[in-house]
């Protein structure tokens, strides 16, 4: 028990005690300080754990460093080889020198609270935004994102329906008014960065996330879903739905009307609307999901299965309107990325006959609507019609990216820049991890001529997605008229052959520009239309050129045999950018492009009279 003795004596003779109780009560306001902080600036949850762990480690630390603070005196002067002064009576041992003494102590304490203040004040300490811990009755609440369902299982069969499922309730939660939804493509893309749901929420400005599962055995289905707000991780409501296949829409239509009341009863101001449009036909709608599924991937063989799928869909139930709309999308998207055998005429003849019946079927569907709203605006219609059918979509579904989008195209186009841009910015808003989106922006851009707005557009689309070219086009474009040329050159690399020819013309190389146009002729040789839609594209970039250098003939020769194979050989937005301004004033420029216009639509029409 002398051990013991002397280790309690030693410990009085150091003061142990004084730092124990002096550490714990200094560690005692920093933690309180930490748990107050996050309740009121929303710490993430490890940082009190963490901030525990971090004082027991001090505390060890403190105590076992006071025993060793300072040598005996005895021993000290053998060390030092010098006398030293013994501490007198009337100076007690805790006031002896050293550095762990019970003033240090403290001011350490002390520091490390205000250091970690510092640090979370200035941002080198996670921290999260918020407010409040309860969930505010605020419109700016209203705001959720759909997150894809888990494809409980793996099977692709079933992948379709847990993507068309997602599809079908974050549409059905657009229609509200008063709720910002984020589109799926945005809610596809954070879903893959493995991020919390506090930091997907913040990464997409919303307060809401809705997350769940579809599991399917034989013929039944299995959907979970949630409703989690972010700030504060807090449940708001939460549902498992069990039924045959047969009773998919139903479910989906449940599910939506469950999130919009938990959030009607969260957040002030948001009414319930009524369902879509639903057929009765199980196997009519799966096939509908799967085709919706194809067409978000856009790829060629996807956008043909899709006609396949929607084509199905039809079959099964001739008068379900959004399985027309989803034909008429997909012809639609077509006239724009190509298709191997038909030409871009033929497609919008095709799409407009899908989207006229579509809204035909139902006056409801705000997909009907934006399909025709599509076409008719890639067709050159008046704005009267196109305008109509846009302002019906985005009022029956004022979430909807692509008609804002869209929209804005329409408005550019209408001289209403500013009105445009701003439709645009809405598009990004709702959908802010498409590089599509960036890219529409970006076309709006060239075409209100905000050359750094459409070049900032671009290079953000590019961000979202590097291996795109599209966004270089634009990109290069917007350089190219802001007469930024090395930037022009820079951004395009090996692609786009002709605009580079016409950054290299304005730095006065003009004869390597002119050898680069001459392969390209080369390449398409002497046919008076494109066989496909590359060759189509290299029609365009050579009219461009001809245009930039302001030889007329050539360039309106050249975009004539471009729009003989589609009418959406070049964008009005890339016409009206100042690319074809040498030549616009030009007489016979003039005349022969209009004389092209009215034989383009003509065209058109005698497509949908088929």
């Amino acid at each position: 028990m002398s051990g013991l003795g002397d280790l309690i004596r030693e410990a009085r003779r150091r003061s142990i005690w004084q730092v124990a109780v002096f550490y714990a009560g200094g560690s005692w306001v920093v933690w309180e300080a930490i748990q107050g902080i996050s309740g009121t600036v929303g710490l993430p949850d490890w940082v009190p754990g963490a901030a525990l762990i971090l004082i027991l480690v001090g505390f060890l630390v403190v105590v076992g460093t006071a025993f060793v603070r300072e040598l005996p005196a005895e021993d000290a002067n053998e060390t030092q080889g010098q006398a030293s002064s013994a501490p007198t009576s009337e100076e007690p041992a805790s006031a002896r020198p050293g550095l762990f003494n019970i003033r240090n102590t403290i001011m350490a304490v002390l520091l490390l609270a205000v250091g970690v203040l510092l640090a979370m004040n200035a941002g080198i300490w996670p921290m999260g935004g918020g407010t409040d811990t309860e969930v505010a009755t605020t419109p700016g609440d209203a705001s959720v994102v759909v997150l894809p369902l888990d494809n409980i299982g793996g099977r692709e069969e079933v992948a379709y329906l847990s993507e068309g499922i997602t599809e079908e309730i974050t549409a059905q939660l657009a229609r509200v008014p008063e709720l910002k939804v984020i589109s799926r493509t945005s809610a596809e893309t954070v879903s893959s960065y493995n991020l919390t749901i506090p930091e997907i929420a913040d990464s997409l400005g919303v307060e809401h996330v809705v997350e769940g599962s579809v599991r399917v055995f034989e013929d039944q289905i299995r959907v979970t879903a949630q409703l989690i707000h972010a700030e504060t991780d807090e449940h708001l409501w939460a549902d498992s739905y069990n039924g045959r296949l047969e009773d998919l829409f139903a479910l989906q239509d449940d599910i939506a009307l469950k999130v919009t009341e938990a959030l009607t009863a969260a957040v002030t101001g948001i009414r319930q609307v009524s369902s879509a449009s639903r057929t009765e036909d199980p196997v009519g709608y799966e096939a509908y999901l799967i085709g919706k599924s194809q067409l978000h991937r856009r790829s060629t063989e996807n956008m043909l299965a899709a006609i396949e799928s929607f084509e199905r869909s039809i079959a099964q139930d001739p008068s379900y309107a959004p399985a027309y709309a989803g034909l008429a999308m997909t012809y639609g998207l077509f006239t724009i990325y190509g298709h191997p055998e038909l030409d871009g005429y033929e497609l919008y003849g095709r799409g407009m006959a899908m989207a006229n019946r579509a809204v035909e079927l139902d006056q409801d569907a705000a997909e009907a609507y934006l399909s025709r709203a599509g076409l008719l605006l890639r067709g050159f219609a008046p704005a009267g019609p196109v305008e109509s059918d846009f302002q019906r979509a985005l009022e029956l579904s004022p979430n909807s990216t692509d008609a804002h989008g869209w929209y804005a195209h329409l408005l550019i186009r209408e001289g209403q820049e500013e009105e445009g841009l701003a439709e645009a910015q809405m598009a990004i808003e709702i959908d802010p991890l498409a590089p599509g989106r960036r890219n529409g922006a970006a076309l709006d851009g060239l075409g209100a001529r905000r050359y750094e707005f459409a070049a900032t557009a671009a290079q953000q689309a590019l961000a979202l997605e590097p291996t795109l070219t599209v966004p270089r086009f634009l990109q290069a474009l917007a350089h190219l008229l802001a007469r930024r040329l090395d930037d022009c050159l820079n951004v395009l690399g090996n692609a786009f052959p002709g605009v580079r020819a016409m950054c290299q013309h304005s730095q006065g190389d003009e004869a390597a520009a002119i050898q680069v146009v001459d392969s390209l002729r080369s390449t398409v040789g002497s046919g008076s239309e494109p066989e496909n839609h590359e060759e189509m594209v290299l029609y365009r970039d050579i009219s461009m050129f001809y245009a930039w250098i302001g030889n007329a003939d050539e360039s309106l020769s050249w975009l004539e045999r471009a729009f003989s194979w589609s009418h959406n050989a070049i964008q009005f937005e890339v016409m009206n950018s100042g690319v074809f301004d040498r030549v616009s004033e030009d007489p016979t420029f003039q005349a022969g492009l209009e004389g092209m216009r009215e034989r383009i639509r003509e065209r058109l029409l005698q497509a949908v009279d088929r």
